[in-house]
């Protein structure tokens, strides 16, 4: 069974190596969802605790990034860095991680896992 939670945050950018606009600084409301593998717990019936979720990706991850400029974090923060970047955060605490995406507009997503 898989869980999935989702999150938002802004974040602002430039893209050094990009030819093109998105080479100058500008934002983006950033989608993130999290999913997760597992069994349900006989006990409580839940993979696992939305909210706890929620709390240790924040920690981890996003509060780093929300209203942040991204290129003080990473050199080329393109969607496909930043999920790179997401993950290694997020896996080492959140047990079962399957995937990742993230969403830099509502129509553009990159999937990233093990």
């Amino acid at each position: 069974m898989l869980l999935s939670v989702d999150f938002h945050f802004c974040s602002a950018h430039q893209l050094p190596f990009y030819d093109g606009p998105c080479k100058r600084l500008h934002g983006h409301n950033y989608r993130l969802q999290v999913t997760l593998a597992g069994k349900p717990s006989p006990k409580d019936g839940m993979i696992r605790d939305f909210d706890e979720i929620k709390k240790k990706v924040w920690d981890v991850a996003l509060e780093k990034c929300d209203h942040h400029n991204l290129n003080d974090l990473m050199e080329n923060p393109t969607a496909e860095n930043m999920v790179v970047w997401l993950w290694d955060r997020i896996a080492p605490v959140v047990d079962g991680l399957k995937e990742i995406k993230l969403w830099e507009t509502s129509e553009y997503c990159v999937t990233y896992g093990p």
